[in-house]
């Protein structure tokens, strides 16, 4: 059995972990695989909190039989409320990664339109919008998603190990798990460095980010409440203070010419990458830092691939790439195996899939990272509360001691992609503190 569910909470514009969010309803739309052919049985909704109904909290244990998938829209806003299943396939991302973009779910709904428009600032919305006009905008949705398990899920489905062999699971629990976290604010000064309007989404001293996983590079965005946490500039960073004792993190060091060394199968010691570059060169630190990038990004020119053995191999690798993209029409990614499609792309250039190859390489690469520490802080109070592409910010507790952060860094380090770290009471504030881990 098959379980399209959607889940309705009662405020459409607050996160599904602020304080004030409840889930008001739950819709459910049956469906079922037999004999290859797939049968759509009913659509109803589970009312736990509307004033349309006069039942309260109905059950929905039953989506947890281990023996039934649920298939949602976003996984994130379902988990929340399933929290010990894992058996949850968010539509969105399973097609983004079988055809390297979302799915289109847009479904209007006059009604739902109307109110979300005129009352954007009104609490609990969605226990204003009428039970039956939820329902009629869900049967739409499901429509598209039930369009797309037939044709795309049909002849995965008879592989016995068809939903766990994907990176999506991976990527959805990874990036859940820093959601949930929340960073701690201080709510005054947070209202003066940004504006008003971020009021609303501070829940017990907290903010609670939103990653967009279905993005063109690969590289998940993190905004929400006017907040775009993966570009907070330095400026706007005091706010962001410790739930624990200390904020401490950790940046990986010339990350993206460490990981296509990786690929290329070049190896950089401990040493600085810009500073090994620059004895190729022949210049200063920083001028082998803006060229490195300009070569990268702009094109290998012939004399450095000839006095460069790192940048003979990257182009070489650059056309590979390109060639398999033009045979093929797509390309995998390196660790998950997510397919590149040529047709995705306009103006695609060598340059510019070498770049998202990089980006998909370095946020798979994290998401390993991630997850390895996740499980090791299960037990811990110290927890991942914002991720960087190439940072990672902990909310660090003295109880669990300085040893904690050293295996923090042994897990981030591994395959030699070496940080440099920092710890201060506020985002804003950090001190150096490297040497001493």
């Amino acid at each position: 059995m098959f379980y399209i569910t959607i889940p309705i909470y009662s405020d459409p514009f607050l996160h599904p972990q602020h304080k004030n969010n409840k889930l008001s309803l739950l819709y459910i739309c049956e469906c079922d695989y037999k004999q290859e052919k797939w049968t759509e049985r009913k659509s109803y909704i589970l009312p736990q909190k509307h004033p349309d109904s006069k039942e309260y909290m109905v059950d929905y244990s039953f989506l947890m039989n281990d023996n039934q998938i649920v298939m949602t829209p976003d996984a994130k806003k379902l988990i929340p409320i399933l929290p010990e299943y894992r058996k949850i396939l968010d539509v969105n991302v399973g097609h983004w990664w079988l055809h390297g973009k979302p799915m289109d779910l847009e479904v209007r709904n006059n009604a739902i339109d109307f109110l979300s428009n005129k009352y954007y600032n009104v609490k609990k919305l969605n226990e204003i919008v009428p039970i039956i006009k939820h329902k009629e905008y869900c049967d739409g949705v499901s429509d598209k998603i039930l369009e797309w398990v037939k044709r795309d899920l049909t002849p995965l489905i008879d592989d016995e190990g068809w939903f766990e062999n994907n990176g999506a699971l991976d990527t959805i629990e990874a990036f859940y798990n820093i959601e949930k976290n929340g960073v701690k604010v201080f709510p005054n000064r947070l209202v003066d460095t940004f504006d008003i309007r971020v009021k609303k989404h501070i829940s017990d001293d907290k903010l609670y980010g939103n990653f967009n996983l279905t993005t063109t590079t690969g590289r998940p965005s993190n905004a929400f409440g006017t907040v775009n946490f993966a570009a907070l500039p330095p400026e706007k960073r005091d706010v962001f203070i410790p739930e624990n004792d200390y904020l401490v993190e950790f940046d990986f060091d010339a990350y993206h010419l460490r990981l296509i060394g990786d690929l290329v199968d070049y190896k950089f010691d401990k040493e600085s990458v810009h500073e090994h570059l620059a004895e190729y060169y022949g210049c200063t630190y920083l001028e082998s830092k803006a060229k490195s990038f300009r070569l990268l990004y702009g094109g290998i020119d012939k004399e450095t691939r000839e006095k460069v053995p790192f940048f003979d191999l990257t182009h070489k690798y650059i056309n590979k790439k390109w060639n398999e993209i033009n045979t093929h029409n797509c390309v995998y990614t390196d660790i998950y195996r997510r397919k590149l499609l040529f047709n995705n792309y306009d103006d695609l250039n060598r340059n510019k899939l070498f770049n998202y190859l990089i980006q998909a390489y370095e946020t798979e690469s994290n998401i390993k990272k991630i997850l390895s520490i996740q499980n090791y802080l299960l037990d811990k109070k110290t927890k991942l509360v914002l991720y960087g592409y190439d940072s990672f910010l902990f909310d660090f507790s003295q109880q669990d001691g300085v040893e904690i952060l050293t295996e923090i860094k042994n897990i981030l380090e591994e395959n030699k992609h070496y940080t440099k770290s920092q710890m201060g009471l506020n985002y804003g504030m950090m001190k150096d503190i490297t040497e001493r881990l």
